[in-house]
């Protein structure tokens, strides 16, 4: 790990530090520790000097995210026991830096999956370590939330479900989050992909859409205003259609998950 680690920081050729990259990555969960503790600041200066290069910078995004992952490996829960809190660790150490999480930010403005994806899912993860402290770096973060917003009209639906899920975890329990994320449109988003999933007939995404939504009006006056100027009231109405009973289907009511 040692020489990987000197390889990836000192190496005047990019392909020897994607090398280097690369073999960190495939280490990162049988040795975490060991990455984790020797490679951090090294991953971290990948995501500021290199960020032109989608291949590297996805590595060290996906090393990152193996390194604060909040479960315990398998070889983790004989070494350390079940409740070691690695990844937590790590999560505390990393926002330590300033701008860490800057950089993962602005990382999701890349376009390319292989460094939106591992963004997302690593800022997912340092969410799940320390929400406060997520929350706050967040909300100070110039166009932090802007940014998470445009997630939900990626095309590809992976990274927008995985969106939802992080707004839903950002948006507990802080009324400022709230308020900023409502009003970049956070509405007439949900309702967008309310609407793409087959409203009241969608699944599972359909229920993150109205838990999101559940966030950002419960106890926030605010935006229960904004809802009801907004005319969104109108639009959640049409849920509320049951289909009609037939002799097929006589009792044609809602499944409990609706």
């Amino acid at each position: 790990v040692e020489r990987l680690v000197d390889r990836l920081q000192s190496s005047t050729l990019l392909d020897d530090r994607r090398d280097a990259c690369r073999a960190l990555k495939a280490l990162s969960r049988t040795y975490r520790i060991e990455v984790g503790a020797q490679g951090m600041d090294s991953l971290r200066q990948v995501l500021e000097m290199d960020r032109t290069d989608c291949e590297i910078v996805g590595m060290a995004l996906e090393t990152l995210f193996n390194i604060t992952n909040p479960e315990a490996f398998d070889d983790e829960v004989e070494k350390h026991g079940p409740n070691a809190k690695i990844g937590e660790q790590f999560t505390e150490i990393f926002i330590k830096q300033q701008d860490s999480v800057g950089l993962v930010l602005a990382a999701l403005e890349d376009f390319d999956f292989r460094v939106r994806w591992p963004a997302l899912k690593l800022l997912a993860n340092l969410l799940t370590n320390r929400p406060k402290d997520i929350q706050e770096i967040i909300l100070v973060s110039r166009m932090g939330v802007s940014r998470l917003m445009d997630l939900l009209i990626d095309t590809r639906e992976v990274i927008r479900n995985d969106a939802l899920l992080l707004l839903i975890q950002l948006t507990k329990g802080n009324a400022n989050l709230q308020k900023i994320v409502a009003f970049e449109n956070a509405f007439d988003r949900i309702f967008d992909v309310i609407n793409q999933e087959g409203g009241v007939d969608g699944g599972i995404v359909v229920e993150d859409c109205l838990l999101l939504m559940l966030n950002l009006l419960r106890g926030n006056i605010s935006n229960q205003n904004f809802f009801k100027e907004g005319s969104y009231i109108q639009r959640l109405t049409p849920m509320f259609q049951l289909p009609p009973e037939s002799e097929e289907t006589p009792s044609a009511g809602w499944s409990p998950q609706k």
